[in-house]
């Protein structure tokens, strides 16, 4: 809901321990994970949709979970509120996380404010919202303005966990918050001092909370309400494109009037039912043209408001029993998340109950694996399917059949789901469904899983979520060379032929799925119709899937599948909400539809077929490889040794498909003159970034770990330091010659080990010799490591009086000269957890390590020490400068100042290549560059030494934001960098001199001495 003021302390307060001690009595198997996958993100849920807490949804009758009969305390705080309450939970930010910054314009939040009381927090986290931030404080109770784009940061290691409801408000609700206190508000009103809420033993509370949330038919005064707002904002904020929004508004009054009529006509009869979907089609229609063309204040793309506010929520018939009153009133104690494996899934019956209930739906490419999975899957209790695919079942009703639109392809959108359609379609999977031991479902019998896998529906996602507005989507994601390969595999099989009689088609006989756009490839190769039939297929899906609510679709691995097939079923049990009863081991039984064994390298026999088309696939399966590394977020895994390093990196959380790179045209060449590449570490859309010239093109390659920070280059070995660990790597050249395009890469870094060193925050790395130094900032000191410890300290400032995770003094920078650790910086010169953070802007220091002597101070936040042609440098990110500086006299002199936070430093010759970043208001406000520059960037710019200007850059926009470290290697043009779960690393071998003459793979690619 949209505030007049970025927050609201209400003037109440409550007692943190016993909250505290409820909150506790939770196992952790009780916590959700996040819908998203976003890493450290979990809930609890308290008042759902039905009482049901594995149900997330926002719309239906809103009711006590069993959690919240368990927490006395709880339900008297949520009274307090004295108003209707909606979706509430607890929810957990686990250390060194964020909530993800975002805005919430779901038509359910617009119309409710949402409460935070705080329970277990820290005093260094902090809520943003608006480019405001503060901390909450435990026992207090706070709303905001969840219109403006808003985030929780959590830089320590503990967890913060909040009771979080949602609420329309009420009269009393409304008096309270104009009592509270709004700190960023000037007006100086009166405001009531906190009334303490004390635990009352014998007190009975009954929660009010929502029965109706959603209409059955929006009245068009509703729709007036919502839309004007809006564009009233838009007006403002898009004034240059006035003819534009003109337009939008146009469009908007057409629709509000024919909507009008036919409320006046048919109100909220099921009589109008039908008029009012064809209304929300053509009107949902027209708006495609405004797409992506205009934004409001707060970031977000108009159509999609518009579509959040008055096309989705518009018409909701499945609530039409609820609306009349007859909702039905769900337990004190609801049934568990999961049903028993003894028990029947099916639960009784209620006025308003589907008989098929949250449908799961597999959707990617063909030739993805899907038949594994959904075999796989089958095997549970809870579900019910057909025993295969349902190309008959959905095809044999006219109306979907492709033939129906000229086949043009098997895209059914939301359009196509009329009501009379989807309730035949039901009938003819009701009437085919089978457990896992063939026997149908009992007559009457409702809330039946459905388990579904066709690959046509990769392009039927909006049609099967209208039709079916609670199916759940499993996105099944597989390498594109593989799925391609088996495109083509199965085209020349013939065993995979869909439409042998195509119109207008007069080559192969057609196979698999119908994609749009398939008359263009009429005459072209079967390589490129295998390539088109996955790019065309994976951008639809996925833009598909990244229009629908968060909590209605996951990612699923196909290699996981393979190699830990247990652990990766009972992840997407627990998200679709299933029960899993069988351990399975690896290798899983073959699908039906398998032409021959999977194996990683087995796309390879179609390489050189294959290879002209690949670049046609590029930029789709980038797309598609990003949205892969954000799963839903797991539970914690348990501490491993160095050896049982975890197979894949921790998801970023950023919406990481926006990345985008912008270049000065000589930046490749700057890199091919010197012959050199850059490594960067970007920790908060957790990435690698190798940047390659490619002839006159710059080519940005993305690699993933979890918050990745300092890199050290040494003679033999490159080192990354990521959120709890260090992985060591090393280049194996015989690798890299055999990669594709051949001739192209000069290094192929694979990893060879991993030093678990818990969360030590590690900054920068380097080399002394083979001997790896690394910046331990949460224990203030510098390090080393060995076989049997998690770190070995060896050195740390004087003013640090004990060896504490507090992070006392952010040290965080390293300078090597002649070979040896010399010169570290600090951001303060200070012995109390996190102590630098009060003078962050002006308290940094440099430090000599021999000596312990301070040699500089007043700096604004130094990172990034270098000595580099005799000289001393360093940046001062609070400044957004590069500076030199002159150590015996204790002097600094600017060298350049860039527009952002300066941080990460390289030298090649005459020139610098500077990190820069954007700067998180909540961490690095109050600093003087802040003052300076209202906008910052993030990306590297290279300052000539010699007169201190920018001769390129390369700026970053989109998911990454910020820079840490940046690293030249030099004499590399052209490098890869494998990630650890990688199938590269799976395939490639170092051995010794004689274990590989021995092998009889002497100089095979799988064979690296």
């Amino acid at each position: 809901m949209k505030l007049d003021t970025e927050f609201i302390k209400l003037p109440l307060h409550f007692e943190v321990e016993r909250l505290n001690a409820e909150v506790m009595r939770f196992h952790e198997t009780e916590w959700r994970a996040h819908p998203q996958g976003h890493p450290g993100n979990s809930a609890l849920p308290l008042i759902a949709a039905h009482g049901d807490p594995a149900n997330d949804a926002t719309k239906g009758p809103m009711r006590p979970t069993a959690h919240l009969d368990r927490c006395p305390y709880l339900r008297q705080v949520l009274a307090t509120f004295d108003t209707v309450l909606g979706r509430t939970r607890l929810m957990r930010l686990d250390g060194n996380a964020e909530a993800v910054s975002h805005t919430d314009t779901n038509y359910y939040w617009m119309q409710r404010v949402r409460i935070h009381v705080p329970i277990l927090t820290d005093p260094a986290v902090q809520f943003v919202c608006g480019g405001r931030s503060l901390h909450m404080a435990a026992g207090e109770a706070w709303i905001f303005d969840t219109w403006k784009r808003h985030n929780v940061l959590n830089p320590n290691p503990t967890q913060r966990i909040h009771l979080v409801a949602d609420t329309v408000g009420s009269a009393s609700f409304w008096n309270l918050v104009a009592r509270g206190e709004r700190p960023f508000d000037p007006s100086g009103r009166v405001v009531d001092p906190p009334r303490f809420v004390a635990f009352q033993p014998d007190a009975e509370v009954r929660l009010p909370t929502e029965t109706v949330n959603q209409p059955v038919v929006m009245s068009p005064w509703e729709q007036e309400s919502l839309l004007a707002p809006l564009l009233a904002e838009l007006a403002v904020s898009e004034s240059a494109q006035a003819g534009l929004v003109a337009e939008l508004r146009g469009e908007l009054v057409h629709f509000q009037q024919g909507w009008r009529s036919l409320w006046a006509r048919f109100g909220e009869s099921a009589d109008g039912w039908d008029a009012f979907r064809q209304a929300l089609q053509q009107f949902d229609r027209r708006l495609a043209r405004f797409e992506q063309r205009l934004r409001l204040p707060n970031g977000s793309e108009t159509v999609e408001i518009v579509r959040q506010m008055v096309v989705r929520p518009a018409l909701n018939p499945d609530l039409a029993s609820q609306a009349a009153g007859s909702a039905p009133t769900p337990a004190s104690n609801p049934p568990p998340r999961h049903p028993t494996p003894e028990h029947s899934p099916v639960r009784p019956g209620g006025v308003g109950a589907r008989r098929i209930e949250r449908p799961i739906v597999i959707v990617a490419p063909p030739r993805s694996g899907t038949s594994l999975l959904f075999e796989t899957l089958a095997q549970s209790p809870s579900v019910w399917t057909i025993g295969g695919e349902s190309h008959a079942v959905i095809e044999n009703i006219p109306r979907l059949h492709p033939a129906h639109g000229g086949f043009a392809s098997n895209r059914l959108d939301a359009a196509d789901a009329e009501p009379s359609i989807v309730a035949r379609l039901e009938a003819a999977f009701l009437e085919r469904l089978r457990d896992r031991d063939g026997q149908p479902p009992a007559p009457g019998s409702i809330g039946l899983r459905l388990l579904e896998k066709t690959p046509k529906n990769a392009l039927r996602v909006p049609f099967l979520a209208t039709a079916f507005p609670d199916a759940v989507f499993i996105y099944l994601y597989r390498d594109p060379r593989e799925t391609i390969s088996s495109i083509l595999d199965a085209w020349r099989s013939r065993r995979f032929v869909t439409y042998p009689q195509l119109p207008d088609w007069d080559g192969s006989p057609w196979s698999l799925l119908l994609v749009p756009g398939w008359r263009d490839l009429a005459r072209r190769s079967l390589a490129e119709i295998a390539a088109m039939q996955w790019v065309t297929t994976a951008r639809v899906l996925l833009d598909d899937l990244e229009v629908l609510p968060a909590e209605r679709w996951c990612v699923a691995s196909y290699d996981r599948l393979l190699a830990e097939p247990q652990a990766e079923i009972e992840r997407l049990c627990a998200f679709t909400g299933i029960v899993w009863d069988r351990q399975l081991t690896a290798p899983l039984p073959q699908a039906r539809h398998t032409l021959t064994s999977p194996a990683p390298e087995k796309w390879r026999r179609n390489a050189e077929e294959l290879k002209p088309v690949m670049p046609l696939i590029g930029e789709v399966a980038e797309r598609a490889r990003e949205v892969f590394a954000r799963p839903p977020a797991k539970k914690p895994a348990p501490r491993r040794s160095p050896a049982e390093a975890p197979l894949a990196p921790v998801a970023p959380a950023a919406d990481l498909h926006a990345f985008h790179s912008v270049y000065t045209a000589n930046f490749p060449q700057l890199l091919g003159r010197l012959g050199i590449s850059l490594l960067i570490s970007t920790y908060q859309s957790g990435r690698i970034i190798a940047v390659r010239a490619d002839g006159d093109q710059l080519n940005t390659h993305l690699r993933f770990f979890p918050s990745p920070m300092g890199i050290a280059i040494g003679p033999h070995a490159l080192a990354i330091g990521v959120q709890r660990s260090i992985w060591d790597y090393r280049n194996q050249p015989a690798v890299a010659h055999k990669l594709d395009p051949p001739g192209k890469h000069d290094a192929c870094f694979l990893p060879r080990s991993c030093h678990v060193t818990g969360d030590i925050r590690v900054h920068e790395l380097a080399f002394a010799g083979e001997e790896l130094w690394i910046v331990n900032t949460r224990f203030s000191c510098l390090a080393t490591l060995d076989n049997a410890h998690s770190f070995v300290p060896r050195w740390r400032p004087p003013f640090v009086s004990q060896l504490a995770a507090e992070d006392r003094c952010h040290l965080n920078g390293l300078a090597m000269v002649d070979g040896r650790v010399r010169f570290v910086t600090a951001l303060g010169e200070t012995d109390t957890p996190q102590g630098w953070r009060e003078n962050k802007a002006a308290g940094g220091v440099v430090m000599d390590v021999d000596s312990g002597e301070i040699l500089l101070r007043n700096l604004s936040m130094p990172h990034s020490p270098r000595w580099y042609g005799g000289r001393f440098w360093l940046l001062e990110s609070g400044k957004g400068a590069l500076v030199v500086a002159d150590l015996a006299a204790g002097r600094v002199e600017t060298v350049a100042e860039l527009p952002g936070f300066t941080r990460g430093l390289g030298f090649v010759g005459p020139y610098a290549f500077v990190g820069l970043s954007q700067v998180r208001e909540s961490l690095f406000g109050g600093i003087p560059l802040t003052e300076r520059l209202k906008e910052r960037t993030c990306g590297v710019w290279v300052v000539d030494l010699r007169n201190g200007r920018t001769v390129a850059f390369l700026r970053f926009e989109g998911a990454v934001q910020e820079i840490f470290d940046v690293q030249v290697l030099h004499g590399v043009r052209f490098p890869e960098i494998a990630e650890p779960e990688a199938d590269l690393v799976s395939g490639s071998f170092a051995l010794p001199a004689a274990a590989l003459a021995e092998s009889g793979h002497a100089g095979a690619r799988t064979m690296e001495k």
